[in-house]
């Protein structure tokens, strides 16, 4: 139960037995500073303000959640920076930030910090996206998130001796503008998880089920062709996996240019005709686009500028080469209405939306449109592309935030890209574990392509395209770094992808597969639907226990992430069968110290 105390102007909340759960202050910054809360009762609420912000301060409790609203009153020249809860460290749930046996799950927005659970102690400083859990070594644990969508990006981080729970808009207000957080106190960290994705569910798209298929990205990139389509959709029904598989996706590679929504040389002169082609191969056409970015090469690029997001300086942003479609426009939401109302009218139903980064969201300060906040631009844009492709449409989310996609899309990447590298199995293993309980709470999750191509599959002399080889010395910088995985490091991946419970895209060549790869893929199905628990998530620094229950099938991942050796060890108080079949091997294997794994390895256990 929430309080604020007009003695203190703290925020207090207390369990049923009036046991202090969190304590906090709620502050504002802009240019002149930081500002605390001072409030007063009035009404049903309470009013008051932070330095020369009016403040409207809303607390209520929902099941488990304590929830906070602030509702912020524009200021003609003030922007608002950034507004937080800064909670008192050492206080109920809230562990002693400066310990090393604190521990937080960080959700770090650069795709090459670390991600996962990690340990806090003096002087580290973790940050996470969208919602973060705390937990301290009394076996106290806090989860803080967003209470509601909203229209700005937000941040949760440590901060010396406090959390800090809140959101950053850096702009300036046009209307006033609410701010909604949930919080949660208690002992299991995965219970809390699963319930906060049980809350979020009212605002969640979740009726369509997850879907399994086939996409050119992971070998071919950008170098696919109709050809190469046609000849990995003839391998696929001329193997075991005919039936498996009801989508065929053609990704990165279609188009004329960034931009351009033309076919290439490579394709059909129309989309139709690759669409009619999937689908009389037994397909549900599938394709890629990235929406948001747009090459100086296009006609757009070059004659439209009006259309571009601007900088300060009244050119154009660029990132990485390339230039952003202002999403505040009304003419470039008709742009994006017509592109997909014309690849749906060709005949594809599922659609993968890339590059909607955060960085580039970001970058949009001097759109056209300042009245609403950046993730609002981009909500209606993803509304406008939902409204073209239709309802009974499947839509990936690879890459925009959560706040921004939940209720629209259908699917999320909850992982960078994966590639044949031992490099990629480690670093994005990790961070799949934190998203499991999204799975069919918010959507369905997709942790990117399920692939098995190595010397024991293929014969391929090149099993991936061109690239830099360079040592992976530095765990987060893993980009197609060190060597490429062995058939075992890559069945570890395999194991990780079907504990994900959502959909599963398989993104080798098809046609350069032995029969021994097409055997592994063939063991993913039939899938699960619903994703494991990351049983051991707050104990192991990479979760070597993952338990799935979805139905009859129950099955149990045992993994060895380490580069050497390592007995099958039980954490304290963890109850796990005590024997399953091994699904790669067919193999009985009991689960004792006994039992010693191979390194880079995992046990997919028929329980």
């Amino acid at each position: 139960m929430l309080s604020f105390d007009a003695g203190t102007q703290m925020i207090n909340a207390r369990d049923e037995a009036g046991k202090l759960r969190w304590q906090a202050e709620l502050v504002v910054e802009d240019k002149r500073g930081s500002h605390r809360y001072r409030g007063a009762a009035r009404g049903g609420g309470r009013a008051g303000a932070a330095g020369p912000w009016r403040i409207g301060l809303e607390l209520s409790s929902e099941g488990v959640f304590d929830l906070v609203r602030v509702t912020v009153r524009p200021r003609p020249q003030g922007t608002l920076r950034r507004l937080f809860l800064r909670l008192l460290a050492g206080k109920g749930a809230v562990p002693a930030l400066t310990s090393p046996r604190s521990m937080m799950l960080g959700l770090a927005e650069n795709p090459f910090d670390e991600k996962g659970v990690l340990p806090l102690g003096k002087g580290r400083a973790i940050s996470s996206r969208f919602f973060t859990v705390l937990q301290g070594p009394a076996g106290r644990s806090i989860l803080a998130g967003v209470g509601e969508l909203g229209q700005d990006f937000s941040l949760f981080r440590t901060e010396g001796e406090t959390l800090e729970a809140g959101f950053e808009p850096g702009r300036r207000l046009h209307s006033e503008t609410r701010y909604s957080l949930a919080f949660a106190a208690g002992k299991d960290p995965l219970e809390m998880m699963e319930a906060y994705g049980r809350y979020l569910k009212r605002f969640a798209r979740t009726s369509a089920n997850s879907v399994a298929g086939w996409n050119s990205w992971d070998y071919y990139g950008g170098a696919v062709t109709m050809d190469d389509m046609r000849r990995e959709m003839a391998a696929i029904n001329a193997s075991p996996l005919k039936e498996k598989l009801t989508h065929v996706a053609i990704d990165m590679g279609w188009w004329t240019d960034w931009g351009d929504v033309q076919p290439n040389r490579r394709f059909p002169a129309s989309l139709r005709a690759a669409a009619k082609e999937i689908a009389q191969a037994g397909f549900v056409p599938g394709i890629w686009y990235a929406p948001l970015q747009c090459s100086p090469w296009t006609f757009i690029g070059r004659h439209r500028q009006e259309l571009l997001v601007p900088d300060e300086s009244s050119g154009r942003v660029m990132q990485g080469g390339q230039a952003l479609l202002d999403w505040s426009k009304p003419e470039v939401l008709q742009l994006l209405y017509d592109w997909f109302s014309d690849m749906r009218s060709a005949g594809f139903r599922y659609f993968k939306l890339d590059y909607i980064y955060s960085d580039a969201v970001r970058a949009m300060t001097y759109r056209a449109d300042q009245s609403i906040g950046p993730l609002a631009v981009i909500r209606n844009g993803l509304k406008v592309i939902r409204e073209a492709v239709g309802e009974d449409a499947y839509i990936l989310n690879c890459g925009a935030a959560r706040e921004c996609a939940v209720g629209i899309t259908d699917a999320s990447r909850i992982c960078n890209d994966i590639h044949t590298f031992w490099s990629h199995v480690y670093a994005n293993a990790r961070e799949i574990a934190c998203h499991l309980w999204e799975q069919g709470n918010l959507w369905n999750i997709d942790p990117d392509f399920a692939v098995v191509r190595s010397p024991q599959t293929s014969d391929d002399p090149f099993p991936n395209y061109a690239y830099q080889r360079r040592p992976w010395t530095e765990r987060t910088q893993f980009w197609m770094a060190g060597p490429e995985a062995t058939f075992d490091e890559l069945k570890t991946w395999l194991t990780v992808t079907h504990l994900a419970g959502g959909d599963l895209f398989l993104s080798d060549s098809i046609a350069r597969l032995n029969r021994t790869g097409i055997a592994a893929l063939g063991k993913l199905f039939p899938r699960l639907d619903r994703a494991a628990r990351p049983l051991d998530l707050f104990i192991n620094p990479r979760p070597r226990f993952w338990l799935a229950r979805a139905g009859r099938m129950s099955r149990l991942g045992i993994f060895n992430w380490e580069d050497q050796p390592a007995p099958i060890v039980l954490p304290a108080g963890l109850d796990l069968p005590s024997d399953g079949v091994d699904v790669w091997s067919g193999v009985r294997v009991k689960v004792t110290e006994r039992t010693v794994m191979a390194p880079r390895s995992a046990y997919l256990l028929r329980l």
